[in-house]
């Protein structure tokens, strides 16, 4: 699915307007009898409707939702924020409308509080539709809207909130808040899902996100470039690479994976399996001595190539020099999962890291030493050049420290972080955390919705890891391997929340259900 930001939605409607000759008046018409088409739906047994109308088209929006509430026998009582006479263009149409179809509406100031608190107050409760302010916004909101939203908060939980295109607060090209909005039970996006829609935190307030087809003409559509996707099955059976039957293990490519320290063994092992899961013909593990034999308890089906006797904990820089010898004949790389912090493994990558020269994940200490390494972002501009082969998969900390920045301040814009640091060092990225994204230098993002609270669980960013590399060696490239690996990986953790509850999620049962949730994707068994 398509998601837009701002100046698509612009565009779309300067399109239909100027160069098709499309009332803009139509538009918003449509717009207002499909949201009252499904508030109907969405709350059948709903009598009493409060709308927010701000003071532009999403305002008109509002109107003409509530003449068509207001036609299905539905109480409706409209408080808008800006007075009659102010009100412009085809917003100003609908507002005249609304006054001769004798629908009740107040203009809103301090003193309509108590009024519509008793009214809110009533034994019959109302649904509220915010139609205060689209996509348009670009400033924190200022009276008399932030005043009626922060008065309206403390009756959020006793009333159901629907918002028309975006809760009033966000920004539409991003997750960021600029004020807290009302807590909304459906969003309804107009044309086309936002990208605020589905990156956090502002996803938290949107709700289940229903999209208002408006009749844009699809030649318009596909005019935009739009570069933002949201993850779903049909993407998966779009690029999905069936195998053949005259094959053998070669043919599926040889993942070589680096990392693992004294006590952490099971972190490379279970990369190991995950890519093994996800369909990685073979796979190897470089990793120190002492942990050999706990590394092969993981699993059976996975090679290892142990550095140094059993006295060896980490990898350091004359490993960084034995492992660029195995790397022919390998398919992909992932550096990092259990590889410790160190000045030993500082001088492993930056000795193996001038010899990748194949698709690789960076992962967990691999980035933290990236972060605290600047001078070897340069070793990757080189080794790339145009082509992004190098994935980066940080957790918000991690992301933090390589753009100097708090984790914070991450959490806050994560999509403008990812994709910052996706176009500042041309590489894929991979913002793990709740509504995970991927980010490509070119602008291209994938936005993830699957997944939940369970898997904040040791390991899962290990598997998810493992699986990046498993799809790269059967040669998908790396921003698809990262899109494909981060929707298996989220879809699974819900199969598992489903069948044995959030706490039962554990990573090796995520890398285990890896596969049945592929099979499931691809013959498109689910969403």
């Amino acid at each position: 699915m398509l998601v837009t930001n701002n100046a698509q939605i612009r565009e779309i409607d300067r399109i239909m307007m100027e160069e098709y000759a499309y009332p803009g008046l139509l538009l918003m018409e449509t717009a207002g009898r499909k949201a009252a088409e499904h508030l109907l739906a969405d709350y059948p047994a709903a009598q009493r409707f409060l709308l927010l109308c701000g003071p532009g088209n999403n305002g008109g929006d509002g109107f003409v939702t509530a003449r068509h509430l207001h036609h299905a026998q539905r109480e409706v009582w409209v408080v808008y924020t800006r007075t009659g006479t102010q009100y412009e263009g085809d917003a100003a149409t609908q507002f005249r409308i609304l006054e001769r179809a004798g629908i009740g509406h107040t203009y809103y100031t301090d003193d309509l509080k108590p009024e519509l608190e008793a009214w809110l107050k009533d034994e019959v409760p109302a649904v509220v539709v915010d139609a205060l302010l689209g996509t348009g916004i670009r400033q924190a909101l200022t009276e008399p809207i932030s005043g009626l939203i922060d008065f309206l908060r403390t009756e959020n939980e006793h009333h159901p909130v629907v918002a028309l295109d975006v809760p009033s607060g966000l920004l539409g090209d991003t997750g960021a808040l600029l004020n807290e909005p009302l807590r909304c039970a459906h969003t309804y996006a107009l044309a086309l899902p936002k990208i605020c829609h589905y990156v956090m935190p502002a996803a938290n307030y949107c709700g289940q996100i229903h999209v208002l087809d408006l009749e844009i003409y699809p030649s318009v559509l596909d005019r935009l470039g739009i570069k933002c996707r949201l993850m779903n099955d049909g993407l998966i059976q779009e690029w999905y690479r069936p195998r053949s039957e005259n094959t053998h293990k070669g043919t599926y490519g040889h993942v070589l994976l680096a990392g693992g320290s004294k006590g952490k063994a099971g972190a490379i092992g279970l990369s190991a399996q995950a890519a093994l899961e996800i369909g990685a013909g073979l796979v190897t593990a470089f990793l120190p001595g002492s942990i050999t034999t706990a590394f092969h308890r993981a699993g059976m089906e996975h090679m290892s190539i142990p550095y140094g006797t059993d006295q060896v904990h980490h990898l350091n820089g004359t490993a960084g020099e034995v492992f660029a010898s195995y790397l022919e004949d390998k398919s992909a790389l992932l550096l990092g999962p259990g590889l410790g912090h160190n000045t030993d493994t500082v001088d492993f990558m930056r000795e193996a890291l001038p010899h990748l020269r194949l698709p690789t994940v960076l992962d967990a200490d691999a980035l933290n030493i990236l972060g605290g390494e600047p001078d070897l972002w340069k070793i990757i501009a080189d080794l790339q050049g145009d082509k992004a082969f190098f994935v980066l998969t940080p957790h918000p900390g991690e992301m933090a420290r390589l753009l100097g920045v708090s984790t914070e301040e991450v959490q806050a814009r994560r999509f403008e972080h990812a994709i910052k640091l996706a176009q500042l060092r041309k590489v894929i990225v991979v913002l793990k955390g709740s509504h995970t994204l991927v980010a490509a230098p070119n602008g291209t993002t994938y936005l993830c919705t699957a997944g939940n609270a369970g898997m904040a669980t040791a390991g899962a960013g290990d598997v998810l890891a493992g699986a990046i590399a498993g799809l790269m060696s059967q040669g998908y490239n790396a921003l698809k391997a990262a899109t494909m690996a981060v929707y298996l990986h989220a879809r699974a953790g819900d199969a598992l929340a489903q069948s044995l509850g959030e706490e039962g999620i554990t990573a090796g049962k995520i890398s285990s259900a890896l596969s049945p949730i592929l099979k499931q994707a691809v013959a498109g068994a689910t969403g």
